[in-house]
């Protein structure tokens, strides 16, 4: 089987073999001055320092006795790699062309990419040194093994303890062999040193020695430095270090090796032809031309990567054929994550590099990260290397982004308390380089235990910090990261309490927190300000709540007595009596507020009025109108205002004065919530003008960014939407709001979700479906929320009624509808009740109320309530007054085509409606419409999958696909959904 790196290396093997050949021959070719040198050897023995390039005499000295100093050594190796420095030729003899003077010996240096086959360069290396008739002696560096002193030396010597030469060498090199066979001898002596030199040349006296070293920058410091100190000496000898060097030696002993290089090749990644003959060479056969490409792909052309890849490849049968690209790519993915693994666990630089990106997250500018990792420049300039830009790219801002592969294997390899003390050790340095609050915060929330005060008073800026920039829920986060570690008793605790309620998102949360630290808080003020910052989301939680707001004295402050009795009002927003007795408080206020809390309690009361039906459409808007004044949409916040007064303007049929309110809002700078309730009154103007179809996007936007447990007492999200369902007709939207609907008994959510199961249960189920229609109503008459204008069942009731033969329960219903309108007064809720009388009436009494409706809805801003009210009287009268007829209902669909509600058709409540709009089949594929066609034909799927030649699965898939774009339950709407 060929090796991938004799593919396209022709360049570089011509290197090493030009190398191996600079030795000469095998044993019967020993060169003079390898064989001089053995002489000399041999007469001095122990006692006598290693000639030519290894040492030098001392003046006056005697050989026999003067032993150097590792300093001396050390020198002379510095003296003699700095005589011999090589030249600047990749994948060509270092030392210019070789002529017949050109002494042998000499390292060779194999460099290049980690994986794009260094370690099978020096194996080719090795292999022509074999087939020459050179001892080949082998060694490599392993993670493992960094502390293990001598432990490359070991290897490259110790298996000469049972070669036959052994008894050849000189006394010293055999009991330097005894001696590496013990205990670790002392740190690179030069004794060990000299030795080491002199059984190198008493071997290649014989024949010529290549020492192969892989993977340095994973061997022991000691063996480095004695392959260092052997690398300046052996020019004139028949005797080659190779060495796998990364593109940078980072340590001294590597650069003298380095600048001792005879040889130099570089290993370089396979070009896509390269990567396509390997891949033919391994399985016997040429690859699919797409299979190629994605070995290339995934490999860059690195000769190991690719071999590893192959080799999974084939034990999964993977053939080479275009149909094997997927798991192939799945297999080069799996094993890209695997030696990222790896890497991480046998680089402590690297692992250090990427626990510092992974810690310091969107900080991770080179500067900060080199600090909190403790590297230099260059080891950290390694790193990345190493890493490359697969795992570790650069922003635009020069940040280190991590891929979430290395982000996950760094959160696997550390433990919870070492991830604790590097955002601790983040924090720190975050704070010394004069990072805002906020910064430091973010690596606080990591910690495992806050170090006092002073990491408390940091969350607490940060909260600030954060709520000013309308991120709440981060701001509670960071309190309540502080109150872990403040434990019960400890001064400022009630404090962090009552900011945490005011940040917190979830009203459930917030109650609990401030009935915590209510009693932690001096009577008398301090209370007051606690309970006033409750939000109103909160403050109909339960009679804790409405508890604490009542004990509450007031305080002589009117602004805190206001916000103190805003939330008395809204904690009461269930009460019928209290309902009834907000709207004369409301009257009791002067005509302008007088400041925040003013405005705040007028909005609650206007809220309380309303939705109890005791105040007219005319004097909410009145009110409405004034807190608008003080509110500039421009600096719109989640807050009483956006809450309370579209709702009421939008009740009041004054829609247009929302719409151009709302259009002033800065979306983009608005938080989550506030977009929610933007969103949400967006919608219900659309619907208040009739326009069902436009107001499903923001609904449906509101909805799902809406949090569920964020709800308070109105759950306007789940509200709104269920409106356009209703005004819709759109089942999927039904079943949307109860799939997404928080699982509690609120009086608002109850009323949702019991309209929702009544509208999908009205065609199959309609004794079902008016139960739960009656049982919503009961709940919210029982609330005294009976304002039309908010929760308009009843009239659905009434109709439904009629419909089941219940004629006097319906004409109940309906003129209770008629009466609650009446006195709301806004022309849509009116015009309804009167269309809803008519149904159950006789001719003659029907035309005159529906008169009465199209006079009151000409004009107004519902213009499909108008368009149904006129369709409604052209049908009564298109056999008594045909031509009158014909203009009331062309005027119907006029109105009806305008708000985008389409054809207009008689229902069997009797009344008219809307129809489905038509459903385009332009978004349906092909394979979609074909089965969609056959099942609407009364095809099985067997049958359907038979006709197609496709499976019975296949049929489902396209079944199921096609009932969700064209938003219908079944095959029996298929028919009519397809035309």
């Amino acid at each position: 089987m060929a090796d991938p790196v004799l593919f396209e290396r022709e360049a570089e093997d011509a290197v090493l073999a030009e190398a191996v050949r600079s030795l000469g021959g095998g044993t019967a070719a020993r060169r003079t001055g390898d064989h001089a040198a053995a002489q000399q050897t041999s007469r001095h023995t122990s006692t006598q320092q290693p000639s030519g390039h290894t040492a030098t005499r001392r003046p006056g000295g005697h050989a026999g006795t003067q032993q150097p100093s590792e300093h001396t050594a050390t020198q002379q190796t510095s003296e003699h790699t700095t005589t011999h420095q090589p030249g600047e030729h990749t994948a060509t003899r270092q030392t210019g062309e070789h002529t017949a003077t050109q002494p042998p010996g000499g390292v060779v240096v194999v460099r290049g990419e980690a994986g794009a086959g260094r370690s099978a360069l020096l194996r080719r290396l090795g292999r022509l040194a074999a087939d020459g008739g050179a001892r080949v002696l082998r060694a490599a560096g392993a993670p493992a093994e960094r502390d293990l002193p001598f432990g490359v030396v070991r290897q490259l010597f110790l298996p000469l303890l049972d070669d036959p030469c052994e008894a050849t060498l000189p006394p010293i090199a055999g009991k330097l062999l005894r001696s590496l066979a013990g205990a670790a001898p002392d740190d690179a002596c030069a004794t060990l040193l000299h030795g080491l030199h002199v059984l190198l040349v008493s071997l290649a006296a014989h024949q010529p020695v290549v020492v192969l070293a892989d993977d340095l920058r994973w061997a022991d410091e000691p063996s480095v430095r004695a392959l260092a100190f052997l690398a300046g000496r052996l020019r004139g000898t028949r005797i080659l270090l190779g060495v796998a060097l990364p593109g940078s030696p980072r340590t001294p002993a590597l650069r003298d090796i380095a600048r001792a290089t005879a040889y130099e090749v570089c290993a370089r990644p396979l070009s896509a032809d390269g990567t396509r003959r390997v891949v033919a060479a391994r399985t016997g056969a040429e690859p699919d031309p797409a299979f190629a490409a994605a070995c290339q792909e995934l490999t860059g052309g690195r000769a190991r990567d690719l071999d590893e890849l192959l080799s999974r490849a084939f034990a999964h049968r993977l053939a080479g054929t275009a149909a094997h690209c997927a798991p192939l790519r799945e297999l080069g993915a799996a094993a890209r994550r695997e030696r990222l693994r790896l890497l991480v666990r046998r680089e402590p630089e690297v692992a250090a590099l990427a626990r510092a990106v992974v810690t310091l997250g969107r900080h991770a500018e080179p500067g900060l990260v080199a600090r909190l990792a403790g590297l230099d420049g260059e080891a950290c300039a390694e790193a990345r290397t190493l890493l490359g830009d697969a795992w570790l790219s650069t922003a635009a801002d020069g940040r280190l982004v991590p891929e979430p592969a290395l982000v996950r294997v760094v959160e696997q390899m550390r433990t919870g308390a070492d991830a604790g003390a590097a955002h601790r050790a983040a924090a720190a340095l975050l704070a010394a380089q004069g990072f805002p609050p906020e910064h430091v915060a973010a690596q606080l929330m990591g910690v495992d235990t806050l170090s006092g005060r002073e990491d408390v008073a940091t969350l607490r800026t940060a909260a600030v910090a954060a709520q000013r920039r309308g991120a709440a829920d981060l701001a509670a986060r960071y309190l309540r990261r502080a109150l872990l570690d403040l434990p019960p008793g400890k001064p400022g605790r009630a404090r962090l309490l009552t900011e945490l309620a005011a940040a917190e998102a979830d009203p459930r949360a917030a109650v609990r927190y401030l009935v915590q630290a209510v009693p932690l808080l001096p009577a008398g003020r301090a209370r007051a300000e606690a309970v006033a910052r409750i939000p109103l989301t909160a403050a109909a939680r339960g009679p804790l709540v409405t508890e604490l707001v009542k004990t509450v004295p007031r305080p002589d402050d009117p602004e805190l007595a206001m916000r103190l009795e805003a939330r008395d009002w809204f904690a009461a927003l269930e009460e019928p009596a209290r309902l009834a007795a907000a709207a004369g408080r409301l009257r009791q206020l002067p005509d302008r507020p007088r400041g925040p809390g003013d405005r705040e309690l007028r909005a609650v009361l206007l809220l309380a009025a309303t939705l109890g039906g005791h105040v007219t459409a005319a004097e909410a808007a009145r009110h409405a109108g004034v807190l608008l004044e003080f509110e500039p949409a421009r600096t719109v916040r989640a807050g009483t205002a956006l809450r309370i007064v579209p709702l009421v303007l939008i009740a009041a049929g004054r829609p247009g004065a929302v719409t151009s309110w709302l259009a002033a809002a800065d979306r983009p700078r608005l938080t989550t919530s506030a977009r929610v309730l933007v969103d949400v009154h967006q919608a219900l103007a659309l619907l208040a003008r009739g326009r069902f179809a436009d107001a499903a996007g923001p609904a449906e936007r509101a909805f799902r960014a809406a949090e569920p447990g964020g709800y308070d007492v109105l759950a306007l999200p789940a509200t709104t939407l269920a409106l356009v369902a209703e005004a819709a007709r759109r089942r999927d939207l039904a079943r949307q709001v109860l799939e997404g609907l928080p699982g509690t008994d609120d009086l608002a959510v109850f009323a949702v979700r019991r309209g929702m199961r009544g509208m999908l249960a009205t065609r199959e189920e309609p004794d079902a479906a008016l139960a739960q229609f009656l049982d919503r109503g009961r709940l919210l008459d029982r609330a005294g929320w009976r304002n039309p204008a908010i929760h308009p069942w009843r009239g659905s009731a009434a109709l439904l009624a009629r419909r089941l033969g219940r004629t006097g329960e319906a004409r109940q219903l309906a003129e209770e509808h008629h009466r609650h309108s009446v006195a709301w007064g806004a022309p849509a809720p009116v015009g309804r009740s009167l269309r809803v009388l008519a149904a159950l009436a006789d001719r003659r009494r029907a035309v005159e109320l529906l008169r009465e409706a199209v006079e009151l809805l000409d004009g107004a801003p519902d213009e499909l309530e108008a368009a149904k009210a006129y369709a409604d009287l052209g049908t009564r009268l298109r056999e008594t007054e045909p031509a009158a007829a014909r203009r009331l209902l062309a005027r119907a669909q006029e109105l009806a085509t305008a708000c985008g509600a389409g054809r207009l058709e008689a229902r069997e409540d009797g009344t008219i409606g809307h129809a489905p709009p038509a459903r385009t089949t332009a978004e349906l594929t092909a394979g979609e419409a074909t089965v969609g066609r056959l099942a609407a034909a009364g095809r099985t799927n067997a049958e359907i999958a038979e006709e197609l030649g496709i499976s019975r699965r296949a049929v489902e898939k396209h079944l199921t696909s096609l009932y969700r774009k064209l938003k219908i339950d079944g095959r029996a709407e298929l028919a009519t959904s397809l035309g």
